[in-house]
């Protein structure tokens, strides 16, 4: 732990000395680079704000119900006072109703989730205290509920997405009984708010093992609940010729082999194709049906609109010049006006072909790219902003209204084609023997 915050814990009391606990702390055993930093002691937050201030640092209130607050010096770090908490009952809500404050340890620690996540690191002591353990689940590399994995996951639903995103940064596998609690309790997700299930299926995707945490949420139901429209397409079949997997399947496969950044355009990209199937028999324009409900999805689970349409346009278009036979002037024009997405969208068609079985023709799946580059090479203005002549240029030579527009559009279109050079010179010398012509 940094000095910063071993000097802070010399000025809680010996009988309630300060702790780092959960993720930093399973972190520093497994020599992975730490992230936030959480701590927590038997010290009422009051105790701690007099003790922050005698330190030479700051805080500010976090959750006084909750005994948490949020102490600043050189970095920042969440104190929670020990505390246990209480549920309502049948509910799989994240907030507890109930805290009761405690000096033990012990119960501080069954409050929590699993039990990689229940250790604790004596700051001043320098030693990891383990009452769980912890430290051998993370040497076996499993993860297990801190009680009966009953209480642990109905108490917050949101646990069963953290079990599998664990699963997915961690590469750990679940523990039989925890496992068998996740099927039963999956239910329990739908207490939880979308902005939740939405930031852990980020972090879940993000992870080196996302493909086994996605097909465990699969199988324990949760996707069902989460994502009922991608779920759907477990066991929808794939001409074999063409797809050794069912189109769920395909579509964990395609995360796995997309960059992070593309990975929920992959997760989504085919899933309109069940409906397709359910309603036409076939998987005809599956790529649009698809980005219309992932749209859907996305909106619901309250991600920000620059995101929601990045991801759809990634889906509409993974199906463009998937043969590579499309004309260089068409893909063009469509590169043109949608340069800002061609190093994903080839990434993602990738991934798509990849995630087949049969793999992939790179040269096909990176044809625009490479014609994106020779377009960029060749000084190829990509928008109207680029082109060497603009609105001004046409009124100085008489342009008025909607003449202004459709000419400096068709003076674009002649550069993508390579009819012209983008020349300022060159293009406004051909619109003056236009103009004389006329």
């Amino acid at each position: 732990m940094n000095d910063e915050l071993k000097r802070l814990a010399q000025f809680f009391p010996k009988d309630k000395p300060l702790y780092a606990v959960g993720g930093c702390v399973r972190d520093k055993l497994m020599g992975r680079e730490g992230g936030d930093i959480d701590i927590s002691s038997a010290c009422r937050i009051e105790e701690v704000a007099d003790i922050v201030k005698k330190a030479g640092m700051s805080y500010s209130e976090g959750s006084k119900r909750l005994g948490t607050v949020i102490i600043k010096g050189q970095w920042h770090y969440e104190y929670t006072a020990f505390r246990v908490d209480s549920y309502p009952d049948g509910s799989g809500t994240h907030t507890p109703v109930d805290v009761r404050f405690t000096d033990d340890m012990s119960e501080d620690a069954r409050r929590r989730d699993f039990t990689v996540n229940a250790l604790y690191y004596d700051i001043c002591n320098d030693s990891i205290v383990d009452l769980l353990g912890g430290r051998a689940d993370i040497e076996s590399r499993v993860l297990k509920a801190v009680d009966n994995p009953y209480r642990v996951l109905s108490e917050d639903g949101l646990r069963i997405m953290r079990l599998y995103r664990f699963v997915s940064t961690l590469g750990f596998a679940v523990e039989d009984e925890t496992a068998k609690a996740s099927s039963e309790l999956s239910g329990r997700l739908k207490d939880i708010a979308p902005e939740r299930i939405r930031d852990e299926l980020i972090k879940t995707l993000e992870g080196d093992n996302a493909v086994v945490a996605l097909r465990g949420l699969y199988t324990c139901g949760a996707m069902e609940v989460i994502l009922p429209e991608l779920a759907a397409n477990g066991g929808v079949e794939q001409n074999a010729k063409y797809h050794k997997y069912d189109v769920l399947e395909h579509s964990f496969a395609a995360v796995g082999y997309a960059p992070k950044r593309v990975r929920l355009a992959a997760l989504l990209h085919d899933v309109g194709k069940g409906k397709c199937m359910r309603r036409d028999g076939n998987m005809y324009k599956h790529d649009q049906v698809s980005a219309c409900i992932a749209a859907d999805i996305l909106k619901r689970l309250r991600f920000p609109k620059s995101e929601i349409e990045r991801t759809c346009r990634l889906i509409a278009s993974h199906m463009r010049d998937m043969d590579g036979k499309t004309r260089e002037n068409k893909m063009r024009k469509f590169i043109a006006a949608n340069s800002d997405i061609v190093d994903d969208l080839t990434d993602l068609m990738y991934a798509d072909a990849m995630a087949t079985g049969y793999g992939a023709d790179k040269q096909k799946c990176y044809r625009m790219r490479r014609i994106r580059d020779q377009m960029v090479d060749s000084g190829i203005p990509m928008s109207l902003s680029q082109l060497a002549v603009d609105g001004q240029d046409l009124i100085a030579m008489g342009y008025s209204g909607k003449e202004i527009g459709e000419t400096l559009q068709s003076l674009l279109d002649m550069c993508i084609y390579k009819i012209k050079r983008n020349d300022k010179e060159e293009l406004l010398d051909m619109l003056n023997r236009r103009r004389d012509r006329q």
